[in-house]
């Protein structure tokens, strides 16, 4: 698929904006997503496509989390090993549903969960810090919302910081860091095995990695949830609309 160059300005300002957005809070593929589709990609192409561009963003996150001693990736790296195999199980999923009659409907509606997801869940901000462990119920967790990034992914990073709160007690902030190396390892598990499928269009990729990597930057650097207030509503508004639009052409005659 080729594009025209407007639309790859188009695609690096959303990669951008979503690369700020998951650093924040996590939701920068209810960017994305919509914006592949605007530009013509089949549902297919576009969440391939997205994967093969979202990891540069969550993983210059992480690194630069890692680097300043917020996470511990000794403790870290075997549940971090579950996130990655889940999220390929999902994105092969995903790769031997191309073209599939069911994804065409399929997306829209899980584009309207997420935003749904996005706009009205807001992550507690009062529970106490814990020592953070990983009981079976958070590990079924994990490979659960590993699974669901490979294979749609939007929300991701809200959903694993969610899951680190509700089932490991810890507080936001400390929720919100190790949530951002889970979806670093699902994106990165995607791109793997997207890189090699021919349902990537790799001239968005090519100018979506370094907006997403200076997107990251600048999301560390911004206090955890200050500046989020006008962009998620924004992006629910644009994520539903784009949602009503493919479902008005899969379900409608």
């Amino acid at each position: 698929m080729i594009l025209e160059p407007e639309w790859l300005v188009l695609l690096a300002s959303a990669a951008f904006l979503a690369g700020v957005l998951d650093t924040l809070a996590g939701g920068g593929g209810l960017i994305t997503i919509p914006a592949f589709l605007f530009a013509g990609m089949p549902p297919a192409v576009a969440l391939a496509t997205n994967k093969c561009q979202a990891f540069a963003g969550t993983l210059t996150a992480s690194l630069k989390l890692l680097q300043s001693g917020h996470l511990n990736l000794r403790q870290l790296w075997p549940f971090a090993l579950i996130a990655f195999v889940s999220s390929l199980v999902g994105a092969y999923v995903l790769s031997q549903s191309a073209g599939s009659d069911w994804l065409e409907w399929a997306v829209p509606l899980l584009l309207l969960a997420a935003s749904a997801y996005f706009g009205l869940v807001r992550l507690p901000t009062d529970r106490p810090e814990r020592t953070l462990q990983f009981p079976l119920l958070g590990i079924v967790g994990i490979m659960a919302v590993g699974f669901y990034d490979g294979f749609f992914g939007p929300g991701t990073g809200s959903l694993f910081a969610l899951l680190l709160i509700a089932v490991m007690g810890l507080a936001l902030r400390d929720a919100t860091i190790h949530a951002k190396l889970f979806n670093a390892m699902t994106n990165l598990a995607a791109f793997c095995l997207f890189v090699w499928s021919d349902l990537v269009v790799w001239s968005a990729v090519a100018v979506m990695i370094p907006a997403q990597i200076a997107g990251a930057l600048l999301g560390t650097r911004l206090i955890l949830g200050r500046g989020i207030a006008l962009v998620r509503p924004l992006v629910v508004l644009m994520c539903s609309a784009m949602a009503i639009k493919l479902a008005s052409e899969a379900w409608l005659p």
